[in-house]
């Protein structure tokens, strides 16, 4: 699969057409395309080039190759700078088939727009959005949606917030066949745009909405979502009235030495609900996500909460166990 100009990669695609073999379905070797028409040999040591336009196949599939699986392996794995940078060659390598639907290329670009929202660099995505090198037509229609909501997504470092609030809804009206997953970054693009707007609680119903869509699928955004809503809980009156309790200051300076410090019984039992419920979400985050610590600014929820299993000391542990 070596690549130069006078030996172009052989990509085995998975073929129907009724001039191969009366149509039944059969593997062909593609060299490149040239606009609509696609030059291929069919088996993979022949010097023969055949030509013909993608739009007489019925069918044209073409495998992933095993630099392709291996940038796919190190996205599932988490290395999404290492697969940002895989797929970003990839799209160079395999540019002959760019015209072909679904190329290589094509998929290599989607995937590489995809690592830099799990990473969640806005910046990022804007900038590969700018310059996405495949035309949309020529993308499956789970990738159109995907660059589609990177296109909402891009808005972000720019904070366009009413644009992202007018694309965003419109995408999850217009959108059926999205996937939970494009359903939940536009979830999570309408909390941040509601946060900005001085609405936290709409913000939480949408950050609670993106959590419940994305179902463990992104770790990043899940973090984010509930990050971001213990920060909506920040700006609201009788949350900032209560963590300005010199009691609760006291316990939040005292888990500094002692994580399991929590506020006395009689703070305890006077938290106002907002209160309960950030302290609820501190400790869901915990539990979802152990190896990620949050900030201090979120300590005096870390102090609000009494776990169920604790008794009724007036300094029970506030969790389970020690975070790593």
């Amino acid at each position: 699969m070596a690549q130069n100009a006078a030996d172009p990669p052989r990509l085995r695609a998975r073929v129907a057409n009724p001039a191969i073999k009366n149509g039944r379905p059969t593997d062909i070797f593609i060299l490149s395309a040239n606009g609509p028409m696609v030059q291929f040999v069919e088996t993979r040591e022949s010097q023969d080039i055949l030509q013909q336009a993608a739009s007489a196949f019925r069918t044209l599939y073409i495998f992933e190759t095993d630099d392709f699986v291996d940038a796919k392996v190190a996205m599932e794995n988490r290395k999404y700078q290492d697969a940002r940078n895989k797929f970003h060659a990839l799209i160079g390598k395999y540019a002959a088939t760019l015209p072909i639907k679904d190329s290589l290329s094509a998929r290599a670009a989607v995937n590489e727009l995809e690592c830099a929202m799990r990473m969640m660099d806005w910046a990022g995505v804007k900038g590969l959005v700018s310059r996405f090198p495949i035309r949309t037509a020529n993308l499956s229609p789970s990738a159109q949606n995907d660059l589609e909501v990177a296109k909402i997504m891009a808005l972000i470092p720019d904070r366009n917030w009413n644009e992202v609030k007018t694309q965003a809804s419109s995408f999850l009206a217009t959108k059926k066949n999205a996937t939970r997953l494009q359903q939940a970054r536009m979830k999570y693009a309408l909390g941040a745009a509601s946060l900005a707007s001085r609405d936290p609680n709409k913000a939480l119903d949408y950050f609670a909405e993106a959590l419940v869509l994305l179902h463990g699928s992104d770790e990043n955004l899940g973090s984010a979502s509930i990050t971001r809503s213990l920060d909506a809980y920040l700006r609201m009156p009788d949350v900032a009235q209560f963590l300005e309790n010199s009691a609760v200051s006291a316990a939040v300076e005292a888990r500094k030495h002692n994580p399991e410090t929590v506020i006395p019984e009689m703070q305890m039992k006077t938290r106002p609900l907002n209160v309960k419920e950030a302290a609820a979400l501190y400790r869901l985050h915990e539990l979802m996500f152990p190896d990620r610590r949050l900030p201090a600014k979120y300590d005096a929820f870390a102090v609000s909460y009494k776990n169920p299993s604790a008794g009724t000391a007036e300094q029970a542990p506030a969790e389970a166990e020690k975070k790593q």
